[in-house]
């Protein structure tokens, strides 16, 4: 990767160095610009802040909802690492650093939930909003994010909040094995039928999705590339879907019904009272005799969102609890549920992956492929791009190839 390269090599980082880096995100400034904000003073503070919040508050805002934009560093006292975040309400960020609850994902919050905030410095650079916008901040993260130092820092890009969206690693349980890279959440959508529902429900929680697979917003170095073909790995989701579906709507779910106050369709001596059934099917069958019509879709849904109907509340035993845990994989199957092998995808929009000297880097599409190579000054366009996609010939050092078509 670019930044990885420029890191190692040791060169100063410029303007023209971060611009080449956050091309694809379509973030760019001047020199002058980056002058600007390397003018911006960084303000220390001590760790854990006590009582008096007054320098905090004029760093960050009053309020997590109101407040300023700013670049944040944090630095273990012991060993000199560093980690370097942006925010456009300092404030939030910091009291979910303060709060210690936070997932212990990547390098800098384990450390940070291990050792405690007593362990580092806090260094803030608040922005004035009438001269910097909240992708100036982007923009200076980036250039410390290009110095080695900040070897906290699991990513060395920022996600400027393109439409692309944030990407998605798709691991195996113990993290060992990359199985997929996908540069968004709508690439994950496309190619491996995952809702982006279901992103934000299970990326970096370290719950497993399908039982199977880890979802992670950052990349392990330590990983291994799995041999999966995507066919093959969508075929293994869209299995595992089905048997979560299968196991949430089968007619031997217990379910509990609560006779509420207020009820007229049962004896009042039943008020108050929970009755227990063995199946969806008992449950349905019964209140049909009470001369209530209901179809199990409408009963799940009902059970789904808790709600009561006709003075009544069904929920699922305690003996059987699938909801909400692979809700959204139901959902996926049910909606989702299609020959795969008739999907389509654009010839413009298949990923694409780039392999050069010391190079490799992935694209969501023949266009951003195009704009990419051009701003390194190298003259493509979409009719040569597909004829070195199909011969699979050299152009100018770089071997171009859809990514889809790989083992992952």
């Amino acid at each position: 990767m670019l930044a990885k390269e420029h890191i190692d090599s040791g060169k100063p980082t410029t303007h023209l160095v971060i611009n080449n880096i956050l091309l694809n995100q379509n973030l760019s400034n001047s020199k002058e610009k980056l002058e600007e904000l390397l003018k911006v003073k960084g303000v220390e503070l001590d760790l854990p802040v006590g009582d008096d919040k007054t320098l905090l508050n004029q760093l960050t805002g009053n309020s997590k909802y109101k407040g300023f934009m700013g670049v944040y560093i944090f630095i273990h006292k012991a060993t000199g690492q560093k980690y370097v975040g942006s925010s456009n309400l300092l404030r939030r960020r910091m009291e979910y650093y303060f709060k210690n609850d936070f997932p212990l994902i990547g390098k800098f919050l384990p450390l940070l939930h291990k050792d405690g905030l007593k362990a580092f410095k806090l260094i803030i650079f608040k922005l004035d909003s009438t001269k910097f916008n909240s992708k100036d901040a982007l923009y200076l993260e980036q250039y410390y994010l290009l110095h080695k130092e900040f070897n906290l820092n699991t990513l060395r890009v920022v996600n400027a909040g393109s439409s692309k969206g944030n990407g998605v690693y798709i691991y195996d349980l113990s993290c060992s094995t990359l199985y997929y890279h996908a540069n968004s959440q709508i690439e994950l959508k496309r190619i491996l039928r995952v809702h982006p529902e279901t992103c934000k429900k299970y990326i970096d929680t370290g719950k497993p999705y399908l039982g199977k697979f880890i979802l992670l917003s950052y990349y392990i170095s330590t990983a291994n590339i799995g041999k999966l073909t995507v066919d093959e790995l969508l075929e293994i989701m869209q299995t595992n879907r089905k048997d979560a579906y299968v196991l949430a709507t089968r007619k031997s779910v217990p379910v509990n019904l609560e006779i509420l106050k207020g009820n007229t369709f049962v004896d009042p001596s039943l008020i108050d009272t929970t009755l227990n059934f063995n199946s969806l099917t008992s449950c349905i069958d019964y209140l049909n005799k009470l001369g209530i019509d209901i179809k199990r879709e409408i009963l799940l849904k009902y059970i789904k969102n808790e709600k009561e109907f006709y003075n009544f509340l069904c929920k699922y035993s305690d003996k059987f609890m699938p909801m909400p845990e692979i809700e959204l994989m139901i959902e996926e199957y049910k909606k989702l549920k299609v020959d795969l092998d008739t999907v389509k995808i654009n010839n413009k929009n298949k990923p694409l992956l780039v392999k050069g000297k010391n190079f490799e880097m992935e694209f969501d599409s023949i266009l951003d492929t195009v704009k990419y190579f051009k701003g390194l000054g190298i003259d493509l366009d979409r009719k040569t791009l597909n004829i070195k996609i199909n011969n699979g010939n050299e152009y100018k050092g770089y071997i171009f190839s859809y990514k889809y078509k790989k083992n992952i």
